[in-house]
């Protein structure tokens, strides 16, 4: 009884591990390459986490990201040198299209 207790135990916490991994990181997209680019990754659906480099032997002044929302910037990074990060929070309040989280990002030579 107490083998299939524990059992049972350890199968619930691998199975519960495994779904807060997968649902933690909801959507990730990079952009560039490792000298110059910028990320954005999704966590839990509603925090979004932005990150904007720029190394030497780049070929590019700089690297930014930007995060918008109804046409609003809620975030503005630019790295001329290394690395910078962020995050934004989305509206819990108001689920509608108008109300989107949107990524971009954008480079200079």
């Amino acid at each position: 009884m107490k083998k299939n207790l524990k059992k049972s135990i350890s199968t619930l916490a691998v199975a519960f591990i495994l779904a807060v991994g997968i649902i933690s990181v909801a959507y990730a997209a990079s952009f560039g390459n490792k000298l110059n680019g910028a990320s954005s990754t999704e966590v839990f659906h509603f925090r979004y986490d932005g990150a904007a480099w720029n190394y030497s032997g780049s070929g590019y002044k700089n690297a930014s990201f930007k995060y918008t929302r109804n046409g609003k910037t809620l975030l503005s990074k630019t790295a001329t040198i290394g690395k910078v990060t962020g995050s934004v929070y989305d509206d819990l309040l108001d689920w509608s299209d108008a109300a989107t989280t949107k990524f971009s990002w954008n480079h200079q030579r």
